[in-house]
């Protein structure tokens, strides 16, 4: 069988987005009541209720570049684009990528990686096995594996798409480094049910956890100077739960994966 071809990469997310905060500027604006509901910081928002005006951005970016920094697990969802190419993805796990599960679409092809116990396991779809080693081989693999997971050898053929990748795109200094442009809009919202802190830049708009801990919740890249497009949310930072290992009866192994 071919070897795979590296095409499940995740489109170029470092600088230009993920530190899509702008430098600090702008008047806070006073903030509306909104409902309280469940996230995976509500305990600390018993205790730690939201101020009732938008903190300058000089001082919460530095406290959510630590949060980024400290993280042990989180959830991420996004769906963006650059240039032609788009992709929709799910990824949740441990930072040290120990344990994971990440969902891929990307040109019309869904494959799905997950980490658990010191084994990864590839499911996909026909149209993924076909961009990447061919018809022939596409069917032959849709026929071996009948839906179960596939044990894989080397994960690396798959690229470097991981929680530890996307956190670490954020660099050392982080948020707080940030230069997108002046700061158009901050105020407090309801994000989903949870209160959060949204600061409008030239370049991006950013929502961060009003209550507990200043948790990243979401992040929308917009103006001509970035090259993504799309939405990436945030969620269960530090509370992620454990994926385990399918059954042995639930998985195969194919000799070059």
């Amino acid at each position: 069988m071919n070897a795979f071809k590296n095409k499940v990469i995740l489109l170029p997310m470092t600088a230009g987005l993920l530190l899509a905060l702008a430098g600090c500027g702008g008047a806070a604006q006073a903030p509306s009541p909104t409902h309280v509901a469940g996230s995976a910081t509500t305990q600390a928002a018993l205790t730690t209720p939201a101020p009732a005006t938008v903190p300058d951005a000089k001082e919460i970016f530095p406290k959510v570049t630590e949060t980024v920094k400290s993280a042990t697990s989180v959830s991420i969802a996004g769906d963006m684009s650059r240039d032609a190419e788009s992709m929709k993805f799910k990824i949740s796990g441990i930072r040290d990528g120990s344990n994971s599960l990440a969902e891929i679409t990307m040109k019309g092809a869904t494959s799905t990686l997950l980490t658990a116990d010191g084994v990864t396991f590839l499911k996909a779809d026909k149209e993924f096995f076909t961009q990447n080693v061919g018809q022939e081989s596409a069917d032959a693999i849709e026929s071996l594996v009948g839906g179960k997971w596939i044990t894989v050898t080397d994960a690396t053929k798959f690229g470097t798409f991981s929680i530890a990748s996307l956190l670490d795109s954020f660099g050392t200094e982080g948020l707080a480094e940030a230069d997108f442009g002046t700061i158009t809009d901050q105020s407090i919202v309801d994000l989903k049910g949870t209160k959060a802190f949204r600061y409008t830049s030239q370049e991006a708009i950013v929502w961060i956890a009003a209550e507990g801990d200043p948790f990243l919740l979401q992040m929308q890249p917009q103006g001509s100077a970035s090259q993504d497009t799309g939405t990436m949310t945030f969620s269960e930072w530090n509370s992620v739960a454990l994926q385990t290992s399918p059954a042995k009866d639930e998985a195969i192994s194919i000799p070059g994966l």
